[in-house]
């Protein structure tokens, strides 16, 4: 396969944007690798796997330019490379090839959802950050439950909540976003609103931040939101109330426990570890007792927060793996402490 080819498909398949034709070029190249297929698989849920994904992206396609100008030339010594090596004869070209076998890794687990085919998450107490396969983002309030398959299909994205989450959706005119909350189903394209569901409740609240929503019990329009606009909707008097609010306010709770007032930094990153299922893990010892103050309104994506905590401490960061991250740099100081 063209390699260019197969990164415009990968690209398309990592959005969620691939069509049923699409699929099968894939399904097609993964199974050609034979006996080079990856053995290791990427946890779909972890947020550090998204960051990989991210930069094998980027790094795949500066390999491409830079093979359409010449062949690289460098030794390969890690065992990622090493293992990537041994497809050469089934992958097009040494440029394809750490990309290309990343992404085998992410297909193979998203080809089996036959035997695993919903993620659920649970009965954690703490707020956990989530990205859904299709790229959108959801902050679940601890406590509270979601159920998401593993890999969206087909022309609408589904879910099942019990609880409290925020959803900050990607839009993808060609499949809508529905979130079912016992008989209640809210419907979307792109936007970002919160909803709040808890069992033993009668009542459902929805709240817009940005976009438009749908809301309905069953083939019962019950609104249409804009922003700044929420729905309280009694499900056993079948009553509703529509009114203005500040929605930012309403989505508060996000920003628990994501607050830090000088705190050290090996504190907050347990923290941010639970929140975006990650290890996160520091080179340098002496910087673990280091004070750190951010805040953060609770929605941000990991890399936006690893971002900010180590430009305020001076230190950096490196994605290890799906779910270990490293952070490096200078301690501080005694006054500092």
């Amino acid at each position: 396969m063209d390699p260019q080819y197969l990164l415009t498909l990968l690209e398309k398949y990592n959005a969620g944007l691939c069509t049923k034709e699409e699929l099968g070029t894939l399904d097609a190249w993964y199974e050609s690798l034979g006996s080079e297929r990856p053995d290791h698989v990427i946890a779909p849920e972890s947020e550090a796997a998204r960051l990989l994904t991210h930069q094998k992206l980027q790094a795949l396609r500066a390999q491409l330019e830079t093979a359409a100008v010449k062949p690289p030339v460098r030794s390969i010594s890690s065992p990622f490379l090493q293992k990537a090596i041994r497809t050469a004869a089934v992958l097009t070209g040494m440029a394809l090839l750490s990309g290309a076998v990343y992404f085998g890794l992410q297909w193979r687990d998203r080809q089996n959802i036959h035997t695993a085919p919903m993620q659920s998450l649970a009965g954690l107490d703490y707020s956990r950050y989530i990205t859904l396969p299709d790229g959108s983002k959801v902050v679940l309030h601890a406590g509270s439950h979601l159920e998401y398959p593993l890999a969206f299909s087909g022309d609408v994205r589904e879910v099942t909540l019990s609880g409290e989450a925020y959803f900050d959706i990607k839009q993808n005119t060609s499949s809508s976003f529905v979130i079912n909350t016992g008989r209640v189903k809210t419907t979307v394209l792109g936007t970002a609103f919160n909803i709040k569901a808890y069992p033993g409740s009668n009542e459902i609240v929805v709240s817009v931040t940005k976009g438009k929503v749908k809301v309905e019990d069953g083939p019962k329009m019950l609104a249409v939101l804009n922003p700044d606009q929420q729905i309280v909707y009694n499900t056993v008097a079948a009553t509703l109330a529509q009114r203005q609010v500040n929605a930012l306010g309403e989505i508060s709770w996000t920003r628990n426990d994501m607050v830090f007032e000088s705190i050290p930094f090996e504190t907050i990153a347990a923290t941010i570890g639970k929140r975006y299922h990650v290890n996160i893990q520091f080179n340098n010892e002496a910087l673990k007792q280091c004070l750190v103050r951010a805040s953060f309104s609770g929605t941000e994506s990991l890399e936006e927060v690893l971002n900010v905590l180590c430009t305020v401490r001076n230190a950096t960061y490196t994605i290890e793996d799906e779910e270990r991250i490293i952070i490096d740099g200078k301690g501080c100081s005694a006054d500092e402490l």
